[in-house]
């Protein structure tokens, strides 16, 4: 990674979290193809990759497209929405994106409410199921992550916790319920306690929720999140999509 791009990702931390976190920590999985002052951040941990577009010139940002529709035939795109009218991918699916973020949250305590751990690992595999749920296990035994769940007659029945975690920003992710519990404000007791915790310790808490997920963005709203930025999240040639 060049040092201008980490001078570019060091004026806003919390839009280009992923970058930061991905080439610093995750370096053997991170490859960055760049054209003029845009690039493409590629991020082969997980199948499909995950692919970040960052351009602010739309020639850069079609020589980039070009360059991905040689080299991938199956990812999932983050682009800016202004860029939307180029992306002519076959068998893409468009979700437009809300990134939100909390520096003093409104707390809804649950006294069943607590922090998960290893530990919890049948309950966690039982809410999340293999994929998900070994994920969140395996950043657990590597102390990488907060998360934070509801348990109700000793199950777990809402959970969430933080993808990534840098010295003043952290992403929140994996916010689920169970389906039959839904709607009953358990969420918003789960999500605000977890941003209380990041908080006290000095981080933004950010959060990307669906554009079109509006009860999830009024509790979002309701715990004191803000709208930040937008983007959208392009899956190409996969069945996968924000949660």
């Amino acid at each position: 990674m060049s040092s201008e791009l980490e001078k570019l990702f060091l004026t806003d931390p919390v839009r280009f979290t992923f970058e930061i976190y991905d080439s610093r920590f995750d370096k053997e999985y991170t490859e960055f193809k760049t054209v003029r002052e845009g690039y493409l951040m590629i991020y082969r941990k997980f199948y499909p990759p995950r692919i970040i577009l960052h351009a602010n010139n739309e020639d850069a940002v079609r020589e980039l497209l070009s360059i991905l529709r040689n080299e991938e035939s199956k990812f999932i795109l983050f682009i800016e929405p202004k860029w939307v009218k180029l992306l002519n991918f076959p068998n893409a699916k468009i979700y437009p994106e809300i990134l939100m973020t909390c520096n003093k949250p409104n707390v809804f305590r649950n006294e069943n409410v607590r922090r998960l751990s290893i530990e919890d690992k049948e309950e966690i595999l039982t809410l999340y199921g293999q994929g998900l749920g070994s994920v969140l296990l395996q950043l657990l035994s590597e102390n990488e992550t907060t998360a934070y769940g509801l348990f109700l007659d000793n199950h777990l029945v809402s959970a969430a916790y933080t993808w990534i975690e840098l010295e003043n920003v952290a992403v929140i992710g994996g916010v689920l319920t169970k389906k039959e519990f839904r709607n009953k404000g358990l969420a918003t007791s789960v999500v605000s306690t977890l941003t209380e915790d990041l908080t006290k310790r000095g981080k933004i808490a950010s959060l990307y929720v669906r554009e079109d997920n509006s009860p999830a963005i009024h509790v979002y709203k309701k715990i004191g999140f803000k709208e930040y930025w937008k983007r959208l999240w392009v899956s190409v040639n996969t069945d996968e999509k924000p949660l």
